[in-house]
Parts: structure tokens; sequence; C-alpha cells
């Protein structure tokens, strides 16, 4: 099945259409002689509530709020068959102390207002929501790279909703490589 960007697609319209069409939105790779590679979207059964939310010692974007409060987590495009690829989406509350764990880590590559909101199955790379409100690059979403310093990182999206959007319609690649 293809599937053409649509550009400003909501938060919401991207759950929706990958838990309707998840997937089958991309087929299964055939690797030599070895079992094909099929990929899944899972999401958590509910979200979280909006007092939870506004309780978080970080201000996040709005668009990245109406995720959690549709879906506390999810892996997106999962390679059910190895593991060995997708992206999971984290809670809010593993994005703080995940957050915490890689400001005392990674010292020089950390600033403040940045928030892992996710990790690449198979690889060490880390989804960062920009969080620092005050700041001209708030909801902005990067992609930390596990060995090189920030100024190497891939400024991938100008909000989780567009993250999303572009990553739906990569079904699953990491579409800034290839930028």
């Amino acid at each position: 099945m293809a599937y053409e960007r649509m550009i400003g697609m909501t938060v919401n319209e991207a759950i929706h259409l990958l838990k309707e069409k998840g997937a089958h939105l991309r087929a299964p790779i055939e690797l030599d002689g070895i079992s094909p590679m099929v990929f899944t979207c899972n999401f958590a059964n509910s979200g979280v509530e909006r007092d939870n939310l506004d309780a978080l010692s970080i201000t996040c974007p709005s668009d990245l709020l109406s995720f959690w409060t549709v879906t506390e987590y999810a892996t997106l495009f999962l390679d059910s068959t190895y593991g060995q690829w997708g992206l999971q989406i984290l809670d809010p509350n593993q994005a703080v102390e995940r957050t915490k764990i890689f400001a005392k880590e990674r010292k020089r590559d950390f600033s403040e207002g940045d928030l892992i909101v996710g990790r690449f199955l198979g690889d060490s790379d880390l989804l960062i929501v920009r969080c620092s409100d005050d700041e001209s690059d708030f909801g902005k979403v990067l992609v930390a790279l596990p060995l090189d310093p920030r100024s190497d990182w891939y400024n991938v999206a100008d909000s989780f909703a567009d993250f999303l959007e572009k990553y739906i319609a990569a079904k699953g690649d990491k579409f800034w490589e290839k930028m």
C-alpha cells in the first residue's frame, strides 16, 4: 500500500493511521534465505491523564502531550521477527528518567530542555524533543547519535507531529539519513 505524505497531519490522525494500517504500511523485507522481517505498530491501551502530564518537571509541546493523552507509549515499525528495527516512544515518566541519565552521561551534548522521548531499536540513536519554551527551537525534534557530538545530530522535524508524519511517509525508515 502506498502512502503519500499528508501535509499537516495531526498526532491523532497519525496514531489512527498507524493503528488502522500500521502493519500494512511496510511490506515484509526478505533477507537471503532467512525469515522475512515483518513490521508491526503497537500502542498502549490508554493514554495518560492530563493532570499527570501537567505534573511533569518539563514544559512539553502540545503535540507531544496530545500523543501521550491518546497512548501512553508505542512501538512503531517494530521488526517483530528479530526486534532489530523500529522506534520505541517512551511513556512520559520513562522520558523524564531517561533524560536525567542522558544528562549525566553526556554532559557535553545535553542541552537544558532536551527531552528523550524515544529510542531506535537495533542501535543507540535517541529521539529528542526540545522542551525549552523560551528558546526558538521549542518543539523541534532531533535524533541524537550515540558517539557523535551534538553538532552532528540530525534536526529531523519542526514538531513531534511533523516527525510522525515524515516517519510514516518513510514507512519507518530513517528518512533523515537520506537527506
